[in-house]
């Protein structure tokens, strides 16, 4: 590169001399040239390191395959840090995503918190320390991350703004796993759809009736369980109402077991109702919706959901329902839970398999299906 002197027409040839001895910039400009874009080019995995720190972005490479990921996805995330572009992009280095982002009305006290709806359940109770961390990482200044949801959500009562049947007072539902903690709400749901009862099932509750074909039923030795039933004409209609309103006044118990088939426990049907089938319907088996008959009739709801942290670690492969059970021992009255074989007597219901599902301290499991008796 050519030296270029700002010298006057009438320098000497000393001041010219002077001039470009001191001159260095043919030697040091190719320097400043080549760091003038190395960062933009591909760069020396020597030097990485540095560019982590120059960046700011220690706090996220623990997250982070590699310290060249770091670079790509944490400039990436510093240009949305503090909105929910931000949150979206730090979960992604976790593997999950959010599909709602809910933040607290501002006529709340605490109208700065913001929940999230995490993409699915939670692969593991370990993911949870890793989510919030890196959430928080992207807390606007004004906010605070405060609750996650999937699969169970049920808010807390906001006097003259929300139904009483839609929340609980003054909380939301969830647990927190440590203090100043995100709380967390998880919940599935088993779903086995309509079962059929069977003669086998129904014989040892003492609620078989045979078939009818046409005509109504004859007058004989009919399993009556109150005097309010109501005589139908059609067979299969008196049939039905008969065994269910023997049925309904069982006992009514969801069982867990795990894969060798021993009790993890049971849990008290919270709903065990006659039902008929409507689109849209509070409640729902199978795809089907359905709401409480005013009768008996062929369709019985059941349903059970169980407690945060109810047998923690346990592994369920299997539920069923028992009807007519007792608990075993002495107990409180209104005993909802009992852990192992704590039920005597009674009747299974059903046999329904599932995916392995490991019970943890930040999910209710819900357990449903239609007793259709035909």
């Amino acid at each position: 590169m050519a030296r270029q002197h700002l010298l006057p027409a009438n320098a000497t040839p000393f001041e010219n001399a002077v001039s470009e001895t001191l001159d260095r910039f043919p030697e040091l400009a190719p320097g400043p040239a080549e760091l003038h874009s190395f960062k933009l080019e591909t760069v020396q995995p020597s030097i990485l390191p540095w560019l982590v720190v120059e960046y700011g972005l220690g706090t996220i490479s623990q997250y982070l395959p590699d310290l060249a990921s770091t670079i790509a996805y944490g400039l990436r995330w510093q240009r949305v840090k503090g909105t929910p572009q931000g949150i979206a992009e730090s979960l992604t280095w976790v593997g999950y995503a959010f599909s709602t982002l809910y933040e607290a009305p501002v006529r709340r006290a605490r109208w700065h918190l913001y929940e999230l709806e995490i993409d699915r359940f939670r692969d593991n109770e370990g993911d949870l320390g890793t989510i919030e961390a890196v959430v928080r990482l992207s807390d606007p200044v004004r906010s605070e991350f405060y609750r996650a949801w999937n699969g169970y959500n049920v808010r807390e009562h906001d006097w003259a703004y929300s139904r009483w049947g839609d929340g609980i007072w003054g909380d939301n539902s969830g647990v927190f796993l440590h203090d100043g903690g995100v709380k967390w709400s998880f919940g599935r749901t088993f779903d086995a759809g309509r079962h059929e009862l069977t003669q086998a099932e129904l014989t040892p509750l003492g609620a078989w009736v045979a078939p009818v074909e046409n005509g109504s039923i004859a007058w004989g030795p009919i399993p009556w369980s109150t005097a309010a039933l109501q005589w139908v004409s059609d067979a299969a209609a008196s049939r039905a109402q008969i065994i269910a309103t023997a049925l309904l006044t069982k006992s009514c118990w969801i069982g867990v077991y795990r894969e060798d088939g021993t009790p993890i426990g049971f849990r008290k049907a919270r709903v065990y109702r006659a039902v008929d089938p409507l689109f849209g319907g509070y409640y729902e088996a199978g795809g089907q919706g359905y709401v409480a008959a005013s009768s008996a009739g062929s369709n019985i709801y059941a349903e059970a959901l169980m407690e945060f942290g109810e047998s923690q670690g346990d592994e369920i492969h299997s539920w069923s329902i028992t009807l007519g059970g007792s608990p075993v021992g002495a107990h409180p009255a209104g005993v909802q839970w009992l852990p192992g074989a704590g039920i005597a007597g009674g009747s299974i219901v059903g046999g329904f398999a599932i995916a392995p599902a490991v019970l943890g301290k930040t999910s209710r499991e819900r357990f449903r299906a239609i007793l259709k008796i035909v």
